[in-house]
């Protein structure tokens, strides 16, 4: 029997924020990471979260505890829209209805704050825009959301990540299900018309690995040191442009549980998905930089909630 090589710490943290289509993603990145040990996947998802929530003062607060103690450098995923499509009030608790002037501007303003909040710990950032919805209203309301969601990405440095011509049928329309490598049907989408099914959540999370992948490593800015503390690693600058050097190498993520779950049990991954694919075919993220801080010694979800085995269908 081959010995098998000791395990390496932890170099790299993807960071998952957002609502329950987030909680999706996060769910499809767990099982394409799971079986590699040099990752930390750490979800700050939650279900019911909005950016017009009523509570989103206490989200603000909690999601800028958790950027500040992942510290420097590493990714983050980010999905909204799911709650969202509602008025909403704004620190002076003046209300507006959907999609007015108004609302845009509140709204706009708490997706910058996220994105500059990210870019001001150089952490390298895709944002997820929604995907085409089964009613037509509501596909109207993620198109709008969505435009919202790129152009804001664009003015951080942000990768925007465009799922609304994915995984439509021969008409460009909406579909529940699709064919795989093997022309076997999959349900795609859950009964909602909104959210994605465990296999879809799998879909989406490989294009997200592809995305960070093309973004690579952020270019190192001068490392600070503080007197009194051990070194600091050295910060980085946002992503501005692809950076994939030839001899980047193959960081293998893994989960671990957090402190009060399980890791859920391994289910058949068909084969279409990447997540079959040898070892040496399996996406390489580089490090963009040590974590400082809390996250620089944290198993995968040590900051996050609990690990579900199963993606949340519920807004």
């Amino acid at each position: 029997m081959v010995p098998q090589p000791a395990a390496a710490p932890a170099d790299v943290t993807i960071s998952v924020y957002g609502d329950s289509l987030a909680d999706g993603v996060w769910s499809g990145l767990y099982e394409r990471l799971k079986t590699q040990p040099q990752m930390r996947l750490v979800r700050h998802s939650q279900l019911g979260a909005g950016l017009t929530r009523p509570d989103y003062a206490n989200w603000q607060a909690e999601t800028a505890r958790q950027i500040d103690e992942a510290g420097e450098g590493g990714y983050a995923v980010i999905m909204f829209g799911a709650n969202d499509m509602q008025g909403v009030r704004d620190e002076n608790r003046k209300g507006y209805l959907f999609k007015s002037p108004g609302w845009t501007n509140v709204y706009t303003q708490r997706i910058d704050w996220l994105l500059q909040t990210l870019k001001d710990h150089h952490v390298t950032t895709v944002w997820v825009g929604l995907p085409v919805m089964r009613k037509p209203e509501t596909n109207d309301d993620a198109k709008f959301m969505t435009t919202l969601y790129e152009t804001e990405a664009g003015k951080y440095g942000a990768v925007f990540l465009s799922l609304y011509q994915d995984y439509l049928d021969a008409d460009g329309n909406f579909t529940a299900r699709i064919d795989d490598s093997r022309q076997k049907s999959q349900q795609l989408r859950s009964d909602d018309g909104i959210h994605f099914t465990g296999y879809g959540y799998q879909l989406v999370a490989t294009k997200v690995l592809t995305r960070l992948q093309l973004a690579g490593a952020p270019a190192p800015k001068p490392a600070v040191k503080a007197a009194s503390a051990a070194p600091v690693a050295p910060a980085q600058s946002p992503a501005n442009a692809p950076v994939v050097p030839a001899a980047t190498p193959t960081v293998t993520p893994a989960a671990a549980t957090t402190s009060n779950a399980s890791v859920p049990t391994a289910k058949p991954v068909p084969a279409d998905l990447p997540a079959s694919q040898p070892p040496s075919q399996q996406p390489s993220l580089q490090r963009p930089g040590a974590a400082t801080g809390a996250a620089a010694g944290s198993s995968i979800g040590s900051h996050g909630r609990a690990l579900m085995a199963t993606p949340a269908r519920q807004l």
